[in-house]
């Protein structure tokens, strides 16, 4: 038997051109079945590789996940085909480049 967990996620945009002068975060709630807690960061790294797209102005973007914020385990019965859902997600724009630990830190996100 299975444990469901809620995962809350901090993802980055690294954008090229380098002239691209803005920031792109983004906060997501996953759910997410595993055995014990101790398995999320393994599943989380398994699930969440970075990942590689050509942006709008012909540059390439890659979103690579920074950093699991918190993980709650859940006591509701979900239905299976739930693993990995999305539940929550908030883009966290800036105009300047910016830290993961500043955007961390100036929004709370380990809270």
């Amino acid at each position: 038997m299975y444990n469901i967990f809620s995962v809350k996620l901090l993802f980055e945009y690294i954008s090229s051109p380098k002239d691209i002068p803005d920031k792109t975060f983004e906060e997501t709630i996953n759910i997410i079945k595993a055995d014990k807690i101790e398995d999320i960061n393994g599943l989380v790294a398994e699930q969440f590789k970075d990942l590689t797209y050509t942006n709008a102005l012909g540059g390439v973007t890659t979103v690579k996940l920074v950093k699991i914020l918190d993980i709650y385990e859940l006591v509701d019965n979900i239905e299976e085909k739930l693993n990995y859902a999305e539940v929550y997600s908030r883009y966290i724009l800036f105009e300047n480049d910016i830290s993961a630990e500043k955007v961390i830190e100036l929004y709370s996100l380990d809270k």
